[in-house]
């Protein structure tokens, strides 16, 4: 996933329903299954973020998790300069009936069985949103048949892909553009926000979820700048961070670590929206005030909207 979550609209010449043994002839009648993804627009490219849209697709080497009907373990696609191709040559099981297709995204090394898919470790994260595309995890499901799209399935419209986690991006800016601000660190804090999880695909769509692996829950994310980051006058700074969807019973606290004209500051609130919804994209931008930490702005692009209010924040010199 690289930059620019438009997610996937991506033809990848599947073949599906039964694995075929090596030393099997093939049949001359065999249904060969090709398959159509995607999330807004038709680009065959990698999963990427945009900070603008946060829209998303796929570029070479990607690699998706395919379940074939009735299977629990997953086929792997990767995605080359011709094309997707499969670990194992698939075909459909017969041309009449319909059946029902889930898949994932990202398909790791690790071993992944349809009730236990292990998802990205969101502890790991620095902020930078060129790595989005790491953290990120999309799942979709599909039930169709050979007819009724010659032989594809068409994991679009609504059964494209979906996030599954919910995306935050905060972007810091200072009151007065004279003044020289770095920021050194900034710390989000809420009660499993960042733990380690793993997917799972149920009998039915309202069967599938998430699972918080095994493991004490993670609850901070700190990220600390080597080099402090600057907040320039008119882009600000911004860091974006992937969540476990949840409602916390709290509000989050965010702290941000900075200098103002070389005198060390933090700045914190527990104003936050403590609803993290899946899917939902939300863009804080703040200003860093005499006065305090305001949040000024909002925007979502891509992901589902969700309004968020004014937040002022107490700023304390550090002593």
């Amino acid at each position: 996933m690289n930059k620019k979550m438009m997610m996937w609209a991506c033809v990848l010449p599947l073949l599906a329903a039964c694995q075929q043994n090596e030393n099997e002839p093939e049949s001359v009648d065999e249904a060969v299954m090709s398959l159509q993804a995607s999330v807004s627009s038709p680009v065959i490219s990698r999963t990427v973020t945009d900070a603008e849209d946060a829209s998303t697709d796929f570029e070479t080497g990607d690699r998706i998790g395919f379940f074939m009907p009735g299977e629990d373990s997953p086929v792997e696609w990767t995605l080359g300069s011709d094309g997707w191709t499969s670990e194992t040559p698939l075909v459909w099981e017969n041309k009449v009936d319909e059946f029902e297709f889930c898949a994932y995204y990202p398909c790791t090394e690790e071993t992944a069985v349809r009730t236990a898919i292990p998802m990205p470790d969101l502890s790991a994260q620095k902020g930078d949103f060129s790595e989005l595309g790491t953290y990120d995890f999309l799942a979709a499901r599909r039930v169709t048949g050979y007819s009724e799209n010659a032989g594809a399935v068409s994991f679009v419209g609504d059964d494209a892909f979906r996030h599954v986690y919910s995306l935050l991006s905060i972007t810091v800016k200072k009151d007065k553009s004279e003044e020289v601000v770095h920021i050194s660190k900034v710390v989000l804090r809420g009660s499993g926000l960042f733990s380690k999880s793993e997917y799972h695909f149920g009998e039915t769509s309202e069967g599938d979820g998430m699972t918080a692996t095994g493991g004490s829950s993670v609850d901070e994310l700190a990220i600390e700048y080597a080099e402090p980051e600057e907040v320039v006058s008119e882009t600000g700074f911004s860091f974006t961070l992937v969540c476990n969807p949840t409602e916390l019973a709290v509000n989050p606290e965010l702290e941000i670590s900075y200098e103002r004209d070389g005198i060390p500051y933090t700045a914190s609130t527990t104003k936050l929206d403590k609803v993290f919804t899946a899917g939902v994209y939300n863009k804080y931008v703040l200003k860093l005030t005499k006065e305090g930490l305001k949040i000024v702005g909002y925007d979502v692009t891509g992901w589902n909207k969700n309004e968020l209010p004014e937040i002022a924040v107490e700023e304390t010199p550090v002593e």
